[in-house]
């Protein structure tokens, strides 16, 4: 059993584990309406601005000193900051900002709401973030992409505030095409192909006959999995956009793409983060991402040659990225921290499988949904955001804007969605 105790606030209770409908899904319109109004009230009070879980380095006081040379020292600071509880932000001089990637969620679930509700308020709202997002895009010399508001350093690479990667640049080109698709804005269309031209030109890591992976950020031959299968389903995504000849080019791209990232599955359906040996991990949101990208590369190809494979990791996702009672552990091997962006690719990832009609484990799934209602109340405040993490002994309740807020106002925003 987890190691969760069911006396804990935290906990779920045994009643509420065996008290299901089958054919109600608990991540329903009427339990989630109020927590996304609530958390949208919270963000357009900030401007949708707000600390962000890496951005330590941005700290006015320390970048501009001998240290800051230094990756372990970089590395040190982004823990250091990631790891407490204590938001030492505004005493390191690291002020609020604006991220692309946040506000391309928020953009995402405000269409959700207008495509809803038709009210003009949300509209209202797109339009705002829309402009936001096209004045910070960076041109490229083919394409235009978009990157994070601050330093990054990771154990593969360092990262420079504005520089383009490719995880923002398609979940802002997602945006953009949905505001596209919402409110037939032209200059929304060639924004978000430009990032798809981006994505041919610049980010390529290697390719062969058989194989290829896109790169997280140009430059740097990094594999990892979630951003090429990303990449490869944005290509998908955007590929009735261009014409006939080239679309047999950029189509044979993406099932390269694929064959690289899901030759790398292990026998048991576990998906590692990465090729190098220290990303070897296999984590639950990582995962999630890749099965939302398989789903929407098939979709739009139209093929199902990878459904057999899909169907594996999820049975994997279900049966060893929970636990007994349904909560979403972080790593398959341990539980906490109970983190708000594990709890808000899952409430997508279950939400998905709901739409999808997927065949397989329904108990198990139900089980799943009832407790993510439950934590989702858990980890909103009363003032609106959302809680960072439960760890095994305590909370973290740094509302971060984009790991949190925008994550679980895009997820929430996706199931009330009818559509999603």
């Amino acid at each position: 059993m987890s190691s969760l105790n069911l006396n804990d606030p935290m906990g779920i209770s045994a009643e509420q584990l065996t008290s299901f409908d089958i054919t109600f899904s608990p991540l329903s319109r009427a339990n989630l309406l109020p927590r996304v109004k609530s958390v949208l009230k919270y963000v357009q009070a900030t401007n949708y601005e707000g600390y962000d879980l890496f951005d330590g380095l941005n700290s006015k006081f320390l970048k501009s000193t001998v240290f800051y040379r230094s990756r372990y020292f970089r590395l040190a600071l982004i823990q250091f900051c990631k790891k407490s509880s204590v938001n030492l932000r505004p005493l390191l001089g690291v002020s609020r900002g604006f991220n692309p990637k946040g506000g391309a969620l928020f953009l995402m679930g405000l269409i959700h709401l207008f495509q809803t509700f038709g009210d003009e308020i949300y509209s209202n709202e797109a339009y705002i973030l829309f402009q936001r997002l096209r004045h910070q895009v960076l041109s490229r010399t083919v394409g235009n992409a978009w990157g994070y508001n601050f330093d990054w350093q990771a154990r593969a690479f360092y990262v420079p505030e504005g520089t383009p990667n490719l995880v923002t640049s398609v979940f802002v080109g997602r945006a953009l095409l949905a505001y596209y698709k919402c409110f037939h804005d032209p200059q929304a269309l060639d924004l978000a192909l430009g990032v798809s031209d981006f994505i041919l030109s610049e980010m390529i890591c290697h390719e062969d006959d058989y194989f290829l992976c896109f790169r997280y950020i140009p430059a740097e031959d990094t594999e990892v999995h979630n951003a090429n299968l990303l990449a490869a389903s944005y290509l998908a995504e955007t590929l009735c956009f261009f014409s006939g000849s080239r679309q047999q080019v950029i189509r044979e791209k993406i099932l390269k793409s694929i064959r690289f990232s899901t030759a790398d599955i292990n026998p048991d359906g576990s998906w590692p983060y990465g090729t190098l040996p220290f990303h070897r991990w296999v984590d639950n949101f990582h995962t999630g991402f890749n099965i939302e990208s398989l789903y929407s590369i098939q979709d739009c190809l139209q093929i199902d040659d990878y459904t057999m494979v899909l169907n594996q990791v999820i049975e994997y996702y279900l049966d060893h990225l929970f636990d007994d009672v349904g909560l979403p552990k972080y790593y398959r091997d341990h539980l906490y921290p109970i983190d708000v962006h594990v709890l808000a690719e899952s409430i997508i990832i279950l939400n998905l499988l709901r739409q999808r009609a997927y065949p397989g484990k329904a108990s198990r799934r139900l089980l799943i949904e009832k407790t993510l209602i439950e934590l989702v109340a858990k980890f909103q405040d009363e003032r609106g955001y959302f809680y960072y993490q439960k760890r095994s002994r305590d909370w973290n309740k740094i509302p971060y804007i984009r790991w949190g807020q925008a994550w679980m106002f895009y997820a929430l925003a996706s199931c009330v969605h009818p559509d999603f």
